[in-house]
């Protein structure tokens, strides 16, 4: 009875293989190795799939019941066939979902040159998300971030880029002239603040370019940026009187009192 029983649960393991080959070779057509947005997950789909080959193929021989219902051999072809599709397919996505965060930053670039910053910005975002030490990508996020004049979350991404990442030679070469370029632009944008009088402002630029040459290797900044941060912070405590100055002038003595009191309390904190 017991011989009886296990021929059966051989036969009926051997009937189910076709349906679920055809299973397997179905899944495998979904997957995706050439969307980024996917392809982890995919690679992981993947993954299930060859644990469930793996543990067929161990047991194939011995479930495999000769009989006329089922040709051995044949049946061992289209499986060495699956397994072999299978492998290729995860090369590809292994090599895919090791190089996502490279093709999110190429997805960027290309974005670039239409100008769409919005699109840019998410697919640095999704770079980053992957690998968050990607040079390229926290390079020209760096970029984005200046234009947008986001002064201070550029100045502390590329004190990360030069104390967290390794770079090539080339990487090396474009974050150099990118130091340059934020150092002149931080400079010349909080002067000119200072020029029309949005001394607060442009404190908070001065500030930034502060923190960018204390944290930077030397070479990039001079004693220009004290100048003016002392330039825009004269100009805010000279914008404190002015408001005091023309709050007494109207007979507003309760604003005039405090602007005095804001700027006394300015001079003491920046002595």
């Amino acid at each position: 009875m017991l011989a009886v029983a296990c021929t059966k649960a051989q036969v009926t393991v051997a009937d189910s293989l076709p349906s679920l080959f055809q299973k397997w070779e179905t899944r495998m057509g979904e997957l995706d190795y050439e969307d980024p947005e996917i392809v982890s997950l995919h690679y992981l789909f993947l993954q299930d799939i060859l644990k469930q080959m793996d543990k067929v193929g161990g047991e194939l021989n011995r479930t495999l019941a000769r009989s006329s219902k089922t040709d051995f051999y044949a049946v061992k072809q289209e499986f060495r066939k699956l397994t072999y599709k299978a492998d290729m397919l995860n090369e590809k996505l292994t090599t895919a979902k090791n190089q996502v965060d490279n093709t999110f930053y190429l997805r960027a670039v290309e974005e670039m040159a239409y100008r769409d910053t919005v699109r840019a910005m998410y697919n640095l975002e999704r770079a980053l998300q992957y690998n968050p030490l990607n040079p390229d990508a926290m390079l020209l996020k760096c970029k984005i971030l200046l234009a947008q004049k986001q002064f201070q979350p550029c100045v502390d991404l590329i004190h990360k880029v030069y104390t967290e990442t390794t770079l090539t030679d080339e990487q090396e070469m474009a974050v150099s002239d990118f130091t340059l370029v934020l150092y002149d632009r931080l400079y010349s944008h909080g002067s000119e603040l200072v020029k029309r009088g949005r001394a607060a402002e442009a404190l908070e630029v001065f500030l930034a370019l502060e923190h960018f040459c204390n944290n930077m290797p030397s070479g990039y900044c001079n004693d220009d940026y004290y100048k003016g941060i002392v330039l825009s912070r004269e100009g805010v405590y000279e914008s404190y009187l002015s408001i005091a100055k023309e709050a007494e002038k109207r007979g507003n003595h309760e604003m005039s009192r405090k602007f005095y009191q804001y700027a006394e309390e300015y001079l003491r904190k920046n002595e």
